[in-house]
């Protein structure tokens, strides 16, 4: 509310004004909890923001108005030109309703600073005075000014509560030297300048600066949070580094879990894959089951989107104890190149506990941990690449099937030259293929076939009219690209251990065909089969027998988890004594101008 004060003096209306001010300054503190005021700090407000926050410092003006001082110039020693003056007409208002003003300019921009000075100087003209004319002009180019300033300055950080300070002492001085010229009692403006100048200078630019020195306290407390998050979220992938480069399992999951549980805020921490849990440390472990039914639309809600997803006030549902633990959660997606293959899930047992450093921590944490895992692909894929190259090198200086197909090339060279010629041909073919196509991680279907025929070619010249090779393969596929090394390995597998006890009527059929974007690839022998116990074991681990090892299944199903996630299928069914059918199942892709290498047939 206004106050009337006839006379006091200079010292005793600083003393008043700095009470206003800290009113003024206490409302700046708290505007500091807008994350409006983030943005205007750091960057450009958006139409909505300017206008949310031209009524914010325009307040501050109309308070600053509100808690003023009413002056009383004496006048008595002023001579006036027009005897119908009103002597009691003369009275002003020292208030802080620049500081409001000034600073929505400096740090809104110059929509907010003459927004903001019109609200504070259109209310300080109702409130009447014989110099309300002059305070709405000058409030609002002060305001206007202070936009200005901000725009001319580049970078916010240029802007510190010293160089506020100036600014602000400048712009206030300018304004009360103005004020005689917008009034029409010149003298008496003059004397109230006098009087109430240098307070009203002092007091606002001081409480500008003492705003700004809170504005840029509190957004440097908020950095040194975020520095520590970040410090404590790369601290935390420092630990969990070696054990998520070993893939999503549960022996690194559980390892990682147990590193969140110590080092995080979260009572209860829990890894998934897209399907199930693969470890759980911490409280309401016992709840697995539960948990798992309660949170699957929100599991699915992030492995859709790839977002976070917060509940603060987990609800109840039937069959949950009344000493339930957990109260709060935070769900995190982990990603190998921008899809999810699982979640990381983070329980509080108070609500309070998931707070916005929390959430700041979990942010950084998807990138890192994410990381880690494309890292670990990465390296595992190279690994595999490795092996096959070594077992494609392998399979090239390998005595028996180079020396057989020697043997046989050099038989038929009397008998049969041309045959020879066409063997030698399909030799060198399998050999440069198997060298050049252990550095590329898709290929076409027709290059894989190429090699399939050329090794299915010397095998069946060693034994003619034993084996049987039917292919089925849609033309308009043959350029879809599959892991190289993918159909040759099962074909061989099929001869050498599927035909190995027989020795007539062996056929291997293998169709490829598009189903709904997806290539479907079978490969079927009528062999031996394989027994359900040898069938369990094949393709998870190295089985050690005289009959094989049962590796290169194994790299083949990694190869393609590693190159197509949980998209690629690959499933094998077997009977004895009635053959093995191997189905792979992955996503149709194409490759734009596919140069293919120069593989032409040797003249």
């Amino acid at each position: 509310m206004l106050e009337d004060r006839r006379s006091f003096s200079m010292l005793d209306l600083i003393y008043q004004l700095i009470w206003r001010m800290c009113m003024i300054v206490t409302i700046a503190f708290l505007i500091t909890r807008l994350n409006l005021f983030r943005q205007m700090i750091y960057q450009r407000l958006s139409w909505k923001g300017k206008i949310v926050m031209i009524f914010v410092f325009g307040s501050f003006g109309v308070i600053g108005n509100y808690t003023g001082i009413v002056i009383h110039p004496d006048v008595s020693n002023v001579s006036f030109n027009r005897l119908e003056e009103n002597i009691g007409s003369f009275k002003a208002i020292a208030d802080t309703r620049n500081i409001g003003v000034i600073l929505g300019g400096l740090f809104g921009g110059p929509a907010v600073g003459l927004g903001a000075g019109m609200i504070a100087g259109g209310h300080r003209y109702f409130l009447g005075g014989f110099i309300s004319t002059a305070t709405l002009l000058l409030t609002v180019f002060g305001g206007l000014i202070a936009g200005l300033i901000n725009r001319k300055i580049a970078y916010k950080k240029e802007i510190q509560p010293s160089f506020i300070l100036m600014i602000s002492t400048l712009i206030l001085s300018i304004e009360i030297i103005l004020i005689p010229l917008f009034t029409e009692s010149y003298e008496v403006a003059v004397l109230l300048i006098k009087l109430t100048g240098l307070p009203i200078i002092i007091v606002n630019s001081i409480g500008i600066w003492i705003c700004a020195l809170i504005f840029y306290n509190v957004l440097r407390e908020e950095e040194k949070v975020k520095a520590l998050q970040t410090q404590k979220a790369l601290f935390i992938a420092n630990k969990t580094l070696p054990f998520f480069r070993q893939g999503l399992d549960e022996y690194s999951c559980e390892k990682v879990a147990r590193i969140l549980c110590t080092y995080t805020n979260a009572d209860s921490v829990a890894i998934t894959d897209l399907n199930k849990v693969l470890a759980h440390i911490g409280k309401g472990k016992e709840y697995d089951h539960l948990l798992q039914v309660h949170d699957q639309e929100a599991m699915r809600h992030v492995l859709q989107t790839g977002e976070i997803f917060i509940l603060k006030s987990m609800p109840e549902f039937d069959h949950i104890p009344f000493n339930w633990p957990l109260k709060a959660v935070i769900i995190i997606p982990l990603l190998i190149r921008e899809k999810p293959v699982g979640t990381l899930k983070l329980y509080y047992t108070r609500s309070y506990k998931l707070n916005d450093a929390e959430k700041e921590l979990a942010e950084g944490l998807i990138m890192l941990l994410s990381t880690q895992l494309e890292i670990g692909e990465a390296e595992r894929h190279k690994v595999l690449l490795q092996n096959a190259e070594i077992k494609a090198l392998q399979a090239q200086i390998h005595p028996h099937f180079l020396f057989n197909s020697l043997n046989v090339i050099a038989a038929l060279c009397k008998r049969d030259p041309l045959f020879a010629r066409k063997l030698l041909i399909q030799l060198s073919t399998f050999l440069r293929n198997n060298t050049s196509m252990t550095r590329q991680t898709l290929i076409p279907i027709e290059k894989e076939m190429e090699t399939v025929l050329a090794y299915f070619s010397l095998e069946q010249a060693r034994f003619p009219e034993r084996f049987v090779l039917e292919t089925k393969i849609d033309p308009s596929i043959e350029t879809a690209l599959i892991p190289p090394f993918t159909i040759q390995p099962l074909v061989e597998n099929a001869i050498v251990h599927g035909f190995s006890e027989r020795c007539e009527n062996e056929t291997v059929q293998i169709t490829i065909v598009n189903e709904e974007g997806f290539l479907n690839i079978s490969i079927k022998d009528n062999g031996v089969g394989i027994s359900s116990e040898r069938l369990k074991l094949l393709g998870s681990k190295e089985i050690i027998s005289n009959k094989g090892t049962g590796i290169a299944i194994q790299n083949i199903k990694e190869r393609l988890s590693l190159v197509f996630g949980p998209e690629a299928l690959f499933s094998i069914k077997s009977q004895v004594n009635k053959g093995t059918d191997i189905t792979i199942v992955i996503p149709l892709q194409y490759e734009r101008g596919v140069q293919l290498s120069d593989n032409s047939l040797l003249s």
